[in-house]
């Protein structure tokens, strides 16, 4: 009995130990889309329904200019509110959702200290932790010299910078969506074939460089698209055997700590970025493209 009862504890603790695990970001809150505060609440709405039910974290990164865009601040704030009433965090994606690599280093910094002024703060009153910072566009500078400074800043003012490492391209079909609302139900299969198509890739390269598959860090956006296909793109990632757990969970993963001399402009995933410190054993012309037709 004590023989097969630690061959059980062994095969759990193992199992445990690669259980698939996610992290769901949503960037550019409140949202996406320059719409009315009434329309932005509606889309958030859905989305925190949606991960309510689903029993799943995520952190919302803010981009606090958008709250005084066209007015309608307190609405906007209310909004931002919400995420935390519906047990979710808030990070900061800077003020102005400028790229690093074309922005004067002392602008973006003010930029990223304006850009917690009301999040921070909201998220301080409930208890909880604000310490998240996504770059826009996923671009970290440009280059070492500036990367190191801005990381150097990151870390004085206590914050832990929210990789990305899968990216499902959700801006580019929302944007098709609001060309040609008509087609919604076409456009939303398309994004959830290749959102599907993404995942494979992206395991697939995990366990090239990995052996395994790491646990994961979603990238998506507060927009109308996601809050529309959201309660079937969570079951899509339930499907792949995910567990939906909060960022701190998935960056204790020890790949996180992987080196990175990926420093170009370009945003790409952090797999990517780790694959091409190692000398790109994926072949990343296999990297789904959105079929947007």
């Amino acid at each position: 009995m004590k023989i097969i009862t630690s061959a059980l504890l062994i095969a759990f603790s193992c199992g445990m130990a690669y259980a698939k695990e996610i992290a769901l970001t949503f960037d550019d809150l409140p949202a996406q889309e320059d719409v009315s505060a009434q329309e932005q609440k509606e889309i958030n709405d859905r989305i925190l329904n949606s991960l309510q039910s689903f029993n799943a974290p995520a952190i919302g990164f803010v981009n606090e200019s958008k709250l005084s865009n066209k007015g309608e601040t307190s609405e906007k704030i209310a909004i931002l509110k919400s995420w935390i009433d519906k047990r979710q965090c808030l990070g900061n994606h800077t003020y102005s959702h400028n790229a690093l690599s074309t922005t004067d280093l002392d602008d973006f910094q003010t930029d990223v200290i304006k850009g917690a002024m009301i999040s921070k703060e909201l998220m301080h009153n409930a208890g909880l932790s604000y310490r998240y910072f996504r770059h826009p566009y996923l671009d970290t500078g440009g280059s070492k010299e500036k990367r190191d400074l801005f990381d150097k800043f990151l870390k004085i003012h206590g914050y832990v910078i929210a990789p990305a490492t899968i990216d499902t391209d959700d801006w580019k079909f929302n944007r098709e969506l609001h060309k040609n609302p008509s087609a919604k139900k076409k456009i939303i299969q398309n994004y959830l074939e290749h959102t599907k198509r993404k995942f494979r890739f992206y395991e697939h390269a995990s366990h090239r460089m990995f052996g395994r598959n790491i646990k994961h860090v979603w990238l998506l956006h507060a927009n109308l698209l996601n809050s529309l296909a959201m309660d079937d793109l969570l079951n899509l990632a339930s499907e792949f055997g995910y567990k939906f757990v909060s960022l701190d969970a998935v960056l204790n993963d020890k790949a996180y700590s992987e080196p990175d001399y990926y420093y170009d402009a370009f945003g790409v995933s952090w797999l990517y970025r780790w694959d091409y410190t190692r000398g790109k054993i994926i072949d990343w012309s296999q990297d789904p493209e959105p079929n947007l037709s």
